[in-house]
């Protein structure tokens, strides 16, 4: 999901530390969102099960997840798609249709891109507005016959609500890729209590979500891609400290709390 950007390659993705944590480079790592996806404690996944998911293609090869919002919209993280990662939108598509991220449904290329406003794409920045919207130059719905549109969350779920975050990717830290996608269920975590974890960064355009002895979350790479409750989308994978760590939840851009700017900029 999230997490730990050791820079990817010469991909630069930037986030600083939240205040109120340290101020070491150690520190500010630890924070970072990383490219490349894995679900730690979970289960293969249906793509009938989880349509809306779409693996993001850089050059062809899946680097995040995203969410399908419209016929030809996706919904990402800002990370996945910043100038530092994504160069020229010519290198940008996504795989809707498939649970392999490498073969199978239907790629389809970006026609436009728009990254919020306030996203700052550097090194050491504080993670915030990390949301995005592909746009699509063919329809996503029906593409291998299974896509289809997730529709919006407009309220905050309650404190441990269940919900379902799935992305490509190994099981454990600092494990390899996998091409199955890959599900786990996850609950809401207190928004108070994550502030007091990580620090001002969590905010209400955040959602929380983990268990607090760790196990399960989702991690690198499902960064992007949906965190669904009750079959709405309620936040995209953004960032946290780890994957699966006791005591650090994962972290969301949360839908309710950008749905504004969405509506806005997505026309959803």
């Amino acid at each position: 999901m999230k997490t730990v950007l050791v820079l990817v390659a010469s991909v630069a993705l930037c986030f600083a530390a939240p205040e109120g944590l340290g101020t070491s480079e150690d520190e500010y790592v630890k924070y970072q969102p990383q490219l490349g996806g894995r679900i730690v404690g979970g289960v293969v996944a249906n793509i009938a099960d989880i349509p809306y998911q779409i693996a993001l293609l850089r050059n062809l090869a899946q680097i995040c997840g995203g969410s399908i919002i419209a016929a030809r919209t996706v919904l990402t993280a800002a990370h996945c798609v910043a100038p530092s990662v994504i160069s020229s939108l010519d290198q940008l598509a996504v795989r809707a249709g498939s649970a392999q991220n490498n073969t199978g449904g239907t790629v389809i290329a970006a026609s436009g891109l728009v990254i919020h406003e306030s996203y700052r794409d550097c090194w050491f920045c504080t993670p915030r507005n990390d949301i995005a919207v592909v746009f699509l130059n063919a329809n996503a719905v029906g593409a291998g016959g299974i896509a289809s549109v997730i529709p919006l969350a407009n309220g905050v779920a309650a404190d441990g609500t269940y919900g379902v975050v799935s992305g490509w990717g190994a099981t454990t830290e600092g494990g390899s890729g996998s091409t199955q996608l890959l599900r786990v269920d996850v609950p809401v975590f207190n928004l108070v209590e994550c502030r007091s974890i990580y620090g001002s960064a969590v905010d209400t355009t955040t959602v929380c979500a983990g268990y607090a002895n760790g196990g399960k979350d989702a991690c690198q790479g499902d960064s992007g891609g949906p965190y669904a409750i009750n079959g709405q989308l309620v936040g995209i994978v953004s960032w946290g400290s780890g994957c699966a760590r006791a005591g650090y939840p994962g972290v969301y851009a949360s839908v309710p709390g950008y749905r504004e700017w969405i509506r806005t900029n997505a026309g959803v």
